[in-house]
């Protein structure tokens, strides 16, 4: 089984990566995330975001009054999470294609979300930087680059690991239990 989930998983990763590359999904990925961002952006940290308008701060701009913060997250690169939690979800052992798929799209979701969330966060992280933020910063990048992929493939093939890792308690005979006791 080992081997099934290895080999499946490098076959899958190296075929998103030629998909990847060859449909420009990190400039879609980018773009989505961006404009998902510049409609919820005035409305949840107070921050407008200008996007792809000359501007020699950068290609996105995040306003706020006479203030301006240059938005230096690369989405694109950010979207490569995807590659890895896709792969991770197809060779999960016990999942046939069509629950692949849709453990697939709900895990691509929620990345997509939690990537709108941390962009929302920026600019309260970015502007008047201190300790709490420098750390909160980090946390989030961590959060998005690493724990993401991993962590969203446990959520949504939780049903399926947790018998393989044996997360399950142990059903016991109770009359067994019982006599344990006395």
């Amino acid at each position: 089984m080992k081997w099934r989930f290895a080999v499946t998983f490098l076959t899958t990763f190296a075929l998103l990566l030629v998909v990847w590359w060859w449909l420009d999904v990190a400039a879609l990925y980018r773009l989505a995330v961006l404009r998902t961002v510049q409609l919820l952006s005035p409305f949840m940290n107070g921050w407008w975001l200008e996007v792809d308008q000359p501007n020699p701060l950068g290609d996105a701009v995040f306003r706020s009054g006479s203030r301006q913060l240059a938005m230096l997250l690369q989405v694109p690169a950010l979207s490569m999470g995807l590659v890895p939690l896709l792969s991770l979800v197809v060779a999960t052992p016990g999942l046939g294609p069509k629950q692949a798929a849709l453990r697939s799209a709900a895990g691509a979701m929620l990345y997509y979300l939690l990537d709108v969330a941390v962009i929302l966060a920026y600019p309260w992280i970015m502007d008047r930087p201190n300790v709490v933020k420098d750390t909160l910063g980090v946390f989030s990048g961590l959060l998005a680059f690493v724990v993401a992929p991993l962590g969203l493939w446990f959520v949504v093939t939780y049903s399926a690991l947790r018998p393989l890792w044996q997360l399950t308690a142990r059903r016991t005979d109770p009359s067994a239990a019982r006599s344990a006791h006395r």
